[in-house]
């Protein structure tokens, strides 16, 4: 009796003494494994990309790669100017370039106290022209998603002979290629509001560049015309979407007044916004869509307002703003360049002696 428990015990002993080798082996073999992946990992895989879509990307995130800043430039600015390259583009506008920085309010109304050569133009000021053209203004009609109204709009522009600027996405342009066609046979313009409607602040340049280009390529291939106007989705810029849209030969058009019709609130307080805004004056630039619902039934009353209340009279925006030497105060883009702290003289002045004194008398 006492020899089989003695077997047994050293049975059982034998068993786990097997059974722990096993495990140290087990461990060992899983560890080696292990190392050897973490090797080969670090030999060659590739970088992280947050971007699948570029090769380029994916080698500036990658901290644990090496990155040589100049060639990635390089291969960066290569890769815009391909898109640059797709159409000829009108000429640059001619802007001043030593102003300081301006704040910006996305969005919003205006673009407050200060001089800039990056901003868009919200309004533009005709006092310095020819009475005759101090009485110029602009209604603006962003085109996206619904289309059933335009010619609604188009009629009621007849009656008046006013001329009108359609900012049309890529989306709505490849969808009504005969209301484009009848929109420029009637007089007026088409500008460009991108491809898709992002926010072009969250997009990378080269997505911002493809977004107006495609939409830019499509009406020179359907009408031969090469747009210039550009009017940002949602209204939203910033410094460096501004400068890629002007370097691409566009005019950046904001909004003085935004008649807020986008939000149906109903016929009478689109006409109240509109009838009892101080913001309709020579040079401004309102907001509308031509597919909102009341805008075409309150469209009548509002021509009647501008045209027999206020004596003025609707262009296309490019009738309207300046195409070279201007400046952007606030907004509002005003003739001639910037000259600081200038003293306001009276051009009808040609005698240059009356002119120094008159300098002279306004500084003491």
């Amino acid at each position: 009796m006492k020899s089989s428990i003695k077997n047994l015990k050293n049975t059982v002993f034998i068993t786990l003494s097997l059974l722990f080798i096993v495990l140290i082996l087990n461990i060992c073999l899983a560890s080696n494994v292990i190392i050897s992946n973490s090797a080969n990992i670090s030999e060659t895989s590739s970088p992280v990309s947050v971007h699948n879509d570029s090769s380029f990307e994916s080698s500036m995130i990658n901290e644990s790669t090496e990155v040589d800043l100049e060639e990635a430039t390089k291969k960066y600015l290569e890769e815009v100017s391909k898109a640059y390259e797709s159409v000829k583009l009108p000429e640059v506008y001619n802007l001043p370039t030593m102003y300081t920085q301006p704040t910006y309010h996305p969005s919003s109304d205006c673009v407050f106290g200060k001089v800039s050569d990056d901003a868009p133009i919200f309004s533009v000021d005709l006092s310095k022209e020819d009475p005759k053209y101090q009485n110029m203004m602009c209604l603006t009609f962003d085109s996206a998603y619904i289309n059933k109204y335009t010619y609604r709009i188009l009629d009621e522009l007849d009656k008046y002979n006013a001329k009108a600027t359609f900012f049309m996405t890529y989306e709505f342009m490849v969808k009504n290629p005969d209301q484009i066609k009848e929109i420029i046979r009637r007089g007026h313009e088409i500008g460009n509001h991108s491809t898709t409607h992002p926010d072009l602040n969250k997009e990378r340049d080269t997505t911002v560049v493809k977004e107006i280009m495609k939409a830019h390529n499509y009406i020179v291939n359907l009408v031969g015309i090469e747009m210039c106007l550009f009017r940002f989705p949602f209204g939203s810029y910033s410094p460096r979407t501004v400068t890629l849209i002007k370097n691409m030969g566009y005019y950046p058009i904001q909004w003085t007044y935004d008649s807020i019709d986008w939000k149906n609130l109903g016929k009478e307080k689109l006409l109240a916004r509109i009838l009892e805004s101080e913001h309709v004056h020579g040079g401004s630039i309102i907001l509308f869509h031509n597919g909102a619902t009341y805008t075409p039934e309150a469209l009548p009353e509002i021509l009647d307002f501008i045209y027999n209340e206020k004596g003025l009279r609707c262009v296309r925006v490019s009738d309207m703003i300046y195409t070279h030497d201007f400046h952007i105060m606030s907004g509002v883009q005003i003739k001639g360049q910037y000259k600081p702290n200038e003293p306001e003289v009276d051009e009808t002045m040609n005698n240059e002696l009356e002119i120094e004194e008159l300098k002279n008398n306004q500084l003491e």
